[in-house]
């Protein structure tokens, strides 16, 4: 039975690859939004873009690819 991963986070995208039961992955196109409606968004670079239909995630980069990103630091608050 296929399984579909649901969101198009990294993590996700790397276990759709790892397996043949996920035929395909949910993927969500980077858009503009207000801070903290897509936090994922802001806090991390590499996620890959789709062309013609397809990701291609490169094996050469450490763990999922991706890097933290600081520049939007200043708008998010935290609380302990």
């Amino acid at each position: 039975m296929p399984v579909i991963p649901h969101a198009g986070q990294m993590h996700k995208h790397h276990l759709t690859m790892s397996t043949l039961a996920s035929p395909m992955s949910e993927y969500f196109p980077m858009h503009d939004v207000e801070v903290g409606n897509e936090l994922f968004y802001y806090i991390f670079d590499g996620e890959p873009v789709a062309e013609n239909g397809f990701l291609q995630l490169d094996d050469h980069k450490p763990g999922l690819g991706l890097t933290l990103k600081t520049e939007y630091l200043k708008d998010f608050n935290i609380v302990e």
